[in-house]
């Protein structure tokens, strides 16, 4: 379940910050250590993150251009959903995000996110860029050649911190940017034109891994799965 923490006040906000709690029969015995899955959606110049208390596993999220993501304001819990309101201010463009958890365990966990964005400019083509350091993940990347092409899968691993997996569905893999390397996953969401009063989403699954083995090639293919199966939630 999501624990909310809001280090600021109206005058002066601060760090706003949603942990997932573990169900007890999820934990191991090194749970406490290993911490909480984190998610910080404070936006402006601090952006939004996906990861573990520690930051060992994180999934950074940023406005592309010299302008910061909008901040957040109104932000409530609904079910397993986490909705966050970036309203737009002196911006090109208002941010809603929706996150969800599929699956949480200590040593792994599924994030749905849903971003939607709106203008309220005549002339405008917002991009959001989500980036992760580490090894372009070469097991995940041999498993991908052999799934369903309706979805893009791209991987990061450090041998000391885990796997990092963006998987993109048949609706937003053909209009996501590819600019990963060897060192760095780095996708582009958004980008086109973007008439005022129009909205558009994007929803990708991001798996994070920090067990000794992984995820198994059986596995992802039932994240796609899922993936593909699950509608596009309503409202973000």
């Amino acid at each position: 379940m999501w624990q909310i923490q809001n280090s600021g006040n109206a005058e002066q906000p601060g760090k706003n910050i949603g942990q997932w709690s573990i169900e007890g029969d999820q934990r191991g015995s090194h749970a406490a250590d290993a911490g909480e899955w984190t998610c910080c959606a404070t936006g402006g110049r601090a952006g939004i993150t996906l990861g573990d208390q520690a930051g060992a596993l994180q999934l950074n999220i940023a406005n592309v251009g010299d302008d910061a993501l909008p901040t957040a304001g109104e932000q409530y819990v609904c079910g397993d959903a986490w909705k966050i309101h970036f309203p737009q201010a002196t911006g090109q463009y208002s941010l809603r995000l929706s996150v969800r958890v599929v699956q949480a365990s200590e040593t792994r966990i599924v994030w749905e996110p849903t971003f939607s964005i709106q203008t309220s400019l005549l002339d405008s083509a917002p991009s959001l860029e989500l980036t992760a350091r580490g090894e372009s993940d070469r097991r995940v990347a041999e498993v991908a050649d052999a799934l369903a092409a309706q979805v893009s899968i791209c991987a990061v691993s450090a041998p000391d911190t885990g796997q990092v997996i963006v998987l993109l569905g048949p609706n937003d893999a053909p209009f996501t940017k590819d600019r990963c390397s060897r060192t760095r996953l780095d996708l582009r969401i958004f980008g086109d034109f973007l008439e005022k009063g129009v909205i558009r989403k994007t929803r990708p699954w991001i798996i994070m891994d920090r067990s000794e083995d992984g995820v198994s090639a059986d596995e992802l293919a039932d994240y796609c799965s899922q993936l593909c199966q699950t509608p596009l939630p309503l409202t973000a």
